[in-house]
């Protein structure tokens, strides 16, 4: 079952969906928590398949030339411009869907009127954000292809991209309640940065680059035939 990463399109968005639910509750599944199963990736996975500046890679398996998208880093180049964006053309739609089970919650779950708090006023990154990077990033792996190496190589990817387009640096907001995560984060170079906000951490890519177990081409953007998105993925040892 080769693995491999490659860029995604609009019509892996259902594929996004399922992995964002299956992933959102600190990294384990939170099908039993919502009435609207789409919730956690309105949110957090879709619009980066839509929005300005936003950018998304998959994490592909393949078994008889059938794909199953197992994981994916997705993010904006431009945090400010995503915000913007999703501001005037992602959230009016969803207020419009959501907002009367505000109103009339019987039918929705506590977590579901979280999230639709959340998208009738979405949070917007701290300026202490910006300062430290442009850009941000999610990142998902179903819990059967965690431990394997493939998120280190998804956040490589995104490295190898965003260091093409000229960037220094990315961050990233987690659950606090996800331990395992912030582990991970931590091994591979993400910190804490002045000003950021709890459970807020950044990356700079020079630092990446000083890790032995990859040494990311970030002087250049990538192309879409690169051997990086499209070849097999031998899973490193750990992580």
């Amino acid at each position: 079952m080769p693995i491999t990463i490659r860029p995604a399109t609009k019509a892996d968005e259902d594929a996004v969906f399922r992995i964002c639910l299956l992933t959102s509750n600190a990294g384990t599944s939170a099908v039993d928590l919502h009435t609207f199963p789409k919730l956690p990736g309105y949110l957090y996975a879709a619009p980066y398949l839509h929005l300005k500046s936003a950018w998304a890679f998959l994490l592909v398996d393949t078994n008889d030339n059938e794909e199953k998208v197992v994981g994916y880093i997705v993010g904006a180049s431009d945090t400010r411009a995503f915000e913007k964006d999703a501001e005037e053309n992602w959230y009016p739609p969803l207020r419009e869907q959501y907002e009367k089970y505000l109103q009339e919650p019987a039918d929705a779950k506590p977590t579901d009127i979280t999230y639709i708090n959340t998208i009738m006023k979405p949070h917007l990154a701290a300026d202490a954000n910006i300062d430290f990077a442009s850009p941000h990033l999610h990142i998902n792996v179903l819990p059967g292809y965690q431990g394997k190496g493939y998120g280190r190589q998804l956040i490589g990817t995104a490295v190898q991209y965003l260091g093409g387009e000229g960037f220094k640096g990315v961050w990233l907001g987690m659950d606090p309640r996800n331990t395992k995560a912030a582990a991970f984060y931590q091994r591979l170079g993400f910190k804490p940065f002045e000003g950021a906000p709890e459970a807020v951490v950044g990356l700079r890519f020079e630092d990446w680059g000083k890790k032995k177990y990859w040494v990311a081409d970030i002087a250049r953007k990538p192309a879409a035939h690169d051997v990086l998105f499209q070849s097999t993925l031998e899973p490193p040892d750990s992580f």
